[in-house]
C-alpha cells in the first residue's frame, strides 16, 4: 500500500464510521502548544481533502462540508439552540504561559507550594480581583471548532494548571445533529461522562477475552471481546474503563452536550482507526486481509468490513436531520 493509499484509507474509515460529521478537538488553544493531552485533529475540506494534525486526544476526518440545516419530516433541525456563546481560544502567547506555570508549579513538593506558586505572583500576596478569576475558572466556552460535528475542549494540566497534583482531567463536548466523537482510548484513564443536554449514543470495547465466546457466536471467529453500547439522556452518566475503546454520538436532529471527568489530569487518547493507518503499509494490508488496498474505487468493500450499525447510523441520521 502507498502512501498515498494510506492517506486515502484514513479518509476513507472516518467518513465511513462518521459519514460527514465526525469530528475531535481538545485543545485550549488552536496552537499545538497548549497541551501535551490536546487533541488530535484532522480536517478536510471537499475540494481538497487535505489532513492536518495537531497534538493530542482525539482525531476526525471530514471530506464534505457542513451541510446546511433544513426542515425535514420530523420537524425542523436544532442546531446551536442549546450551545453557549464561543468565546475565542487563548492566544499562543497565554496559553505559552499557562504551560510554563504548570511545569513550575509541577517542580514543587508539597500542596502548600504548589497553591503558593498558583495563587500568587510574588509567592506571598494572594492574588485578587480579574488575576484571581483567571487562575480559579476554567472557561469551556472557548472550545475550538473541531471539523463538522462540534466542539470539545479538554481541561489539563497544561491549560489549567490549577489540576497540577490533583489527578483529574476534564472535558465538554458539543455535539452538533449526527456529530460524532470517533473511537478512541485513553491510556492512562477511566472517563466518566453525563449528558446534559441532548441524547447520546455511546458504547465500549474493553479488551480481549471478555466475554470472548459470545463475541465469536455473534460477530465471527476474529472477534476477541463483545462490545457494549448505551443510551444516555439527558443526566444519566455511564464510563469508560481506562485503555477501552469508546466513542460518542449524536443520532438526533438537535445539539448535544456531554460533560466527561477523568481521574489522570494527563489522561492522553489515541484515536484507534485513523493512527491505525500510521503503521506500516505492510502491517495495514496483512490485518485487513481481504481489503489491501483502500482507493475510491473499493471504498464500499471497505466500508462493508466497518461496523454496520456505525456506518448505518451515520448515513441515516444524516439523511434525516439534513
Amino acid at each position: 500500500m502507498s502512501a498515498m493509499f494510506t492517506k486515502l484509507a484514513v479518509m476513507a474509515l472516518a467518513a465511513s464510521v462518521a459519514n460527514a460529521a465526525p469530528w475531535q478537538s481538545d485543545s485550549a488553544t488552536a496552537s499545538s502548544a497548549t497541551s501535551s493531552t490536546t487533541s488530535i485533529m484532522a480536517e478536510s475540506s471537499a475540494a481538497t481533502s487535505a489532513v492536518s494534525y495537531s497534538s493530542g486526544i482525539s482525531l476526525g476526518v471530514s471530506t464534505v462540508q457542513d451541510p446546511a440545516p433544513t426542515t425535514t419530516a420530523g420537524g425542523d433541525i436544532a442546531v446551536g439552540t442549546g450551545f453557549p456563546t464561543f468565546l475565542d481560544p487563548l492566544s499562543t502567547d497565554v496559553a505559552a504561559s499557562l504551560k510554563k506555570l504548570a511545569k513550575d508549579v509541577n517542580a514543587d513538593v508539597t500542596q502548600v507550594d504548589r497553591f503558593t506558586n498558583l495563587l500568587s505572583d510574588d509567592g506571598k500576596t494572594p492574588l485578587t480581583g480579574q488575576a484571581l478569576q483567571d487562575r480559579l475558572v476554567f472557561d469551556f466556552k472557548r472550545a475550538p471548532k473541531g471539523g463538522n460535528g462540534g466542539r470539545i475542549l479538554v481541561a489539563n494540566e497544561n491549560n489549567f494548571p490549577l489540576l497540577v497534583g490533583n489527578g483529574i482531567a476534564g472535558a465538554v463536548g458539543f455535539l452538533e445533529p449526527c456529530g460524532m466523537n470517533s473511537p478512541h482510548t485513553h491510556p492512562r484513564a477511566t472517563e466518566m461522562l453525563t449528558v446534559v443536554e441532548g441524547e447520546i449514543e455511546t458504547g465500549f470495547v474493553l479488551e480481549n477475552g471478555l466475554f470472548g465466546d459470545a463475541a465469536k457466536a455473534t460477530f465471527g471467529n476474529g472477534t476477541l471481546a463483545f462490545p457494549f453500547n448505551a443510551t444516555l439522556n439527558q443526566f444519566q452518566s455511564t464510563i469508560f474503563p481506562q485503555g477501552s475503546i469508546h466513542f460518542q454520538f449524536n443520532n438526533q436532529c438537535q445539539d448535544a452536550i456531554f460533560v466527561a471527568a477523568l481521574n489522570s489530569a494527563d489522561p492522553g487518547t489515541s484515536q484507534i482507526a485513523q493512527n491505525f493507518f500510521t503503521l506500516d503499509d505492510r502491517i495495514v494490508d496483512i490485518t485487513l486481509g481481504d481489503v489491501n488496498q483502500i482507493t475510491p474505487s473499493n471504498l464500499k468493500q471497505f466500508r462493508g468490513n466497518l461496523p454496520a450499525n456505525l456506518v448505518k447510523a451515520a448515513d441515516e441520521c444524516i439523511a434525516r436531520c439534513y
